[in-house]
């Protein structure tokens, strides 16, 4: 997911380039288009990813489509012209993602972070995933158990265990 920049760089801003993106673990396909700013260069992808997970539910592992869109600004850090390196600006983002001294960008980063950030909280291997028996462990979706999982009032729960006593 490397991109080399050293043309764009040279060009005009408002200058761009628009690619297809390689399929590459997570990317299943997408495009790219790289724009020359003032600073750097704007990246703008549309991707869809592969978010491998594990369900919240039943614990099964299992990967789901998900679409990736994000603008970033990577900025320049040597000037093509005469080769001396561009300081960045008081309160400029440190954060900010970087082109290489080699004049490429590399998106991989930003889309492992905005990966990150799209993936669900609790996934689900499907909507109606049953889970796991609270009581014996057992997947719900393969096989039904004979645990009593009927909720207990917990006014009654003494009761209850009372009677389970008496009559086993």
């Amino acid at each position: 997911m490397r991109y080399n920049v050293a043309g764009l760089l040279k060009e005009e801003v408002g200058a761009s380039r628009r690619y297809a993106i390689e399929p590459e673990e997570p990317i299943h396909r997408g495009r790219i288009e790289l724009i020359r700013v003032p600073r750097g260069i704007l990246v703008r992808c549309d991707a869809e990813v592969l978010i491998e997970a594990q369900c919240s539910r039943c614990l099964v592992p299992f990967a789901y489509p998900q679409e990736l869109v994000f603008e970033e600004i990577y900025r320049q850090q040597v000037d093509l012209v005469d080769g001396r390196r561009i300081e960045p600006i008081e309160g400029e983002d440190e954060d900010q993602f970087l082109i290489g001294l080699e004049n490429e960008i590399d998106i991989s980063e930003a889309v492992r972070q905005y990966t990150e950030m799209a993936a669900a909280m609790q996934p689900l291997c499907r909507p109606d995933c049953p889970g796991l028996c609270p009581e014996c462990g057992m997947d719900l979706s393969i096989e039904s158990c004979q645990c009593e999982r009927t909720p207990i009032d917990p006014r009654w729960a003494k009761l209850f265990a009372l009677q389970l006593r008496n009559h086993g």
